[in-house]
């Protein structure tokens, strides 16, 4: 009997050594995992972020690269944009942003001082109504020289003596007594524009060099011109643009 309960007792003291064996192992085991892991999420935070959702490790090199544009596009100031968890909505609020402060910097008094530039105001010369049409390719007919011919003009019909005024703001280029159009006053305008008056009375009093605001006195209807000395008193007008004939209606009727 005793021999029975010695052999117990050493078994129990056998076990028990490896007993306590395995459980010592099992803690030097988890303490080397946990003394692991704090390592690791040293080095993740030191160079990126860990997803601690997920359990992986992101870098912030990869995610700079690929949202590179974004980046470029969010200024750092005071009012910073505000940021969602979707990169794309993030650049969408950038984009945003910067639009609103380029639409700030635009000064309304420029605009509407470029616009003012544009815009060209011109008027009929003359009251009265409107006899031959402007005409580069179609041939009109002319009553005096009883043929058909280019009219690179417009004749605006009127007593003699109506006053004659500038179509536009201009400058007196030239006043002349022209053998064929009779009297007749060039005045030179902005964009390269030149207007020609013919078929003036003699007592036009406008000088070269002369400068006139739209709607200022030229001179007169009259009956100077030879070749349309058998049309009903009127204006011959002409409007030249880079040198060339073009249609006066064209700017007129712009306006």
């Amino acid at each position: 009997m005793d021999n029975k309960k010695n052999k117990f007792k050493k078994l129990l003291e056998k076990d028990g050594f490896y007993l306590v064996l395995f459980v010592c192992v099992c803690l030097v085991a988890l303490t080397a995992v946990w003394v692991t892991k704090n390592s690791i999420d040293n080095i993740a935070s030191q160079n990126g972020f860990v997803n601690y959702e997920q359990g992986e490790l992101i870098d912030d090199d990869k995610v700079a690269s690929n949202d590179e544009d974004e980046i470029h596009l969010i200024k750092e100031d005071e009012q910073a944009v505000p940021t969602a968890t979707d990169s794309k909505q993030n650049l969408a609020n950038a984009k945003e942003k910067l639009k609103q402060e380029n639409e700030a910097k635009k000064d309304p008094d420029t605009e509407v001082a470029s616009t003012k530039v544009k815009q060209i105001k011109a008027i009929m010369p003359v009251e009265g109504k409107l006899g031959r049409d402007y005409s580069d390719s179609k041939p009109t007919y002319s009553a005096t020289l009883e043929q058909w011919e280019l009219h690179k003009g417009i004749d605006i019909q009127a007593k003699e003596g109506t006053p004659v005024g500038a179509f536009m703001d201009g400058e007196v280029l030239e006043v002349l007594k022209d053998s064929v159009q009779g009297i007749t006053v060039k005045l030179k305008h902005q964009d390269n524009i030149v207007s020609v008056y013919s078929n003036l009375s003699s007592d036009t009093k406008v000088k070269k060099g002369q400068m006139l605001k739209c709607k200022d006195i030229i001179g007169n209807v009259g009956n100077t011109s030879i070749i349309e000395s058998k049309e009903e008193a009127h204006l011959h007008f002409e409007v030249l643009k880079d040198n060339k004939n073009i249609d006066p209606l064209s700017i007129i009727n712009s306006n």
